[in-house]
């Protein structure tokens, strides 16, 4: 993977499990106060997180060009841990990581393509043992993505993961000193994320399918719904108690990918502030009012439009 600053914009490709495969271009180089503009939005059926030639030139035919381009990939593409942070420069990071996942017994490390971001600490907890997360990509499987997404002539700057995209819209929502849980369901399952002063302290992810949830009969819907705000309340526990700096006292909840009840019943069960994620506070949409007024389009291109959100400065 690599990491790199861009101040212009993003055109993003979303590889994701779903039934549908959408990509946004966003600019992000605005004016001072200005929130970034989303210029285009695509969408269309997929048959997995390994889309065809035809369908990236087909959506790479409606975003962007002039952007960089960005990938965010599958759950099921990578593996994200946590790990104690070796006491390295960070130039001997990886090769330390490298070698704390080899001693463990992780798999050969050499077929592994490896990414770490920090869980900062240092200011309010320094005596704490320092944390990070780690990102984990079979080299193999990337290589041959990346070679069929340019013989696509998609040529992608950066890969990045689902967690950190819905990580930067958790930031841009954040108020001065709190800690924020942002709520998103996609087809699969119901994901959480969990953020001070944009970055990322914790993420959960719950596998609950979409179907089974709009089969659901109305007191099987009520377990499942218990079953989500149960593990919210639990993560929220650990951040009190492991991150005691950064209380988290609201809740917000992204658009779904159709209604089925989880905003109505956290804010009846639960006992925080529940509020919807209203995209318009982060992005401008004027030039996209299918986004703009479709909740179900906004849920399949929220990781995407998080993911357009690297190294952007967001007023809000």
């Amino acid at each position: 993977m690599e990491f790199s600053v861009n101040n212009k914009g993003w055109t993003v490709i979303d590889c994701c499990d779903g039934p549908s495969l959408c990509a946004v271009s966003l600019k992000t180089a605005v004016r001072t106060g200005e929130r970034p503009q989303v210029l285009s939005v695509a969408e269309q059926a997929s048959q997995g997180p390994d889309p065809d030639a035809a369908a990236l030139r087909d959506l790479m035919g409606q975003m962007d060009r002039s952007l960089p381009v960005l990938m965010t990939l599958a759950r099921t593409q990578y593996r994200l841990r946590v790990m104690p942070e070796p006491a390295v420069p960070q130039r001997e990071m990886l090769a330390s990581l490298r070698w704390s996942l080899s001693t463990e017994g992780d798999g050969p490390l050499d077929d592994i393509d490896l990414a770490w971001m920090r869980i900062p600490t240092d200011d309010q907890l320094p005596s704490r043992p320092k944390q990070l997360y780690a990102v984990m990509i079979a080299k193999a499987w990337l290589t041959a993505r990346l070679g069929a997404w340019r013989q696509a002539g998609v040529r992608p700057k950066v890969v990045d993961i689902r967690e950190t995209a819905l990580r930067n819209i958790a930031g841009a929502l954040e108020r001065p000193g709190e800690g924020l849980a942002l709520i998103s369901a996609d087809t699969e399952g119901v994901g959480m994320v969990f953020t001070h002063q944009g970055s990322l302290y914790l993420d959960r992810y719950i596998e609950q399918p979409l179907a089974e949830l709009r089969a659901a009969d109305p007191a099987t819907r009520v377990q499942l719904h218990e079953r989500i705000a149960l593990q919210l309340m639990r993560s929220i526990d650990v951040i009190g108690r492991s991150y005691p700096f950064m209380p988290v006292t609201r809740v917000v909840v992204a658009p779904a990918p159709e209604a089925l009840g989880l905003l109505e019943f956290l804010s009846t069960h639960l006992p925080l502030t529940v509020e919807p994620l209203d995209l318009n506070q982060v992005f401008d949409l004027t030039k996209v009012p299918a986004l703009a007024q479709s909740p179900a389009l906004q849920a399949r291109c929220l990781v995407p439009l998080g993911a357009a959100l690297r190294s952007a400065k967001v007023a809000t």
